[in-house]
């Protein structure tokens, strides 16, 4: 065998190689695609496309090199072979692409339901994870309560110090929730200072020992713009969850809960109050 016969070879053997590559992981990423519910046809043709590199690899190696081991190495063959390699590296960078496509599509939609501020589920974060949580545990014959917050007297910070210093309160109110509550409970920001926590396999009861800890954490670990004295403070309405549909039960809960907040405000502020049982029930 010629030094030109080994390296026309050695080239085949790498472009088959790469094509080898290629179509495994276009049929990984196609396997993947059909787990998730997508269809994506081009990785298919894809891998039919490299599958058939390999075998022309592997021909026009046997016929170069092996059926005429003495033979030249024409000027069209090394031709032929930067042009095949150019097919498992271009299809490598679709593969690529398409990656990052999946990827920036995974971006967009977490942050279709993330609240950029506090990094909580916003309104349409909470209620699909809640509306999950409540399904769970309706299986299960568990209890589930909710908690509405409302950070008191915010316009004063937003007003006095500005949103700047406001939103500094609102992320560190959200680290201080977060920091009392379990894996499983579902904590978003429904807009402006306004947050709600549902709890999964949770009395009335411990859900209102749950909010007096929620509330001494925000007045311990959130400082106040104005400093001294001042303390940063939350309201708490309390509600259970009635019987019904998913949507409907925590839409109720919900209302509940807002009422036992404002409750909470009217007497003072800075206080835990529950929701009678009447106006927790849909």
């Amino acid at each position: 065998m010629t030094t030109d016969n080994l390296l026309f070879l050695l080239a085949r053997l790498l472009m088959g190689g790469l094509c080898a590559l290629a179509a495994v992981l276009a049929l990984w990423r196609l396997a993947a695609a059909s787990r998730a519910g997508r269809r994506e046809p081009v990785l298919g043709l894809m891998a039919l496309v490299l599958g058939v590199g390999v075998a022309e690899a592997v021909q026009d190696a046997w016929w170069n090199v092996a059926q005429a081991p003495t033979d030249p190495i024409g000027f069209n063959a090394w031709l032929w072979i930067g042009f095949d390699l150019a097919v498992p590296l271009l299809a490598l960078r679709v593969m690529q692409v398409m990656a990052e496509r999946d990827a920036a599509l995974a971006r967009l939609a977490a942050l279709s339901v993330t609240d950029p501020l506090t990094g909580l589920a916003n309104r349409r974060g909470f209620e699909a994870k809640a509306h999950a949580a409540i399904a769970t545990c309706r299986r299960q014959g568990q209890p589930v309560a909710l908690l509405a917050f409302d950070l008191d007297r915010f316009k004063r910070i937003n007003d006095g110090w500005g949103h700047a210093a406001g939103d500094v309160v609102l992320a560190g109110a959200a680290r201080a929730m977060a920091g009392q509550l379990r894996a499983g409970d579902v904590l978003g920001r429904l807009g402006g200072e306004e947050f709600a926590a549902l709890l999964p396999a949770t009395t009335p009861e411990e859900a209102a020992g749950l909010a007096e800890r929620l509330r001494l954490a925000v007045r311990a670990e959130v400082p106040h713009p104005e400093g001294g004295r001042a303390l940063t403070t939350v309201s708490i309405g309390v509600a259970a969850l009635g019987p019904g549909e998913a949507a409907e039960s925590l839409a109720a809960a919900l209302a509940a809960s807002d009422a036992a907040l404002y409750a909470a405000k009217e007497k003072g502020r800075d206080r835990v109050e529950m929701a009678p049982p009447r106006l927790a029930a849909p």
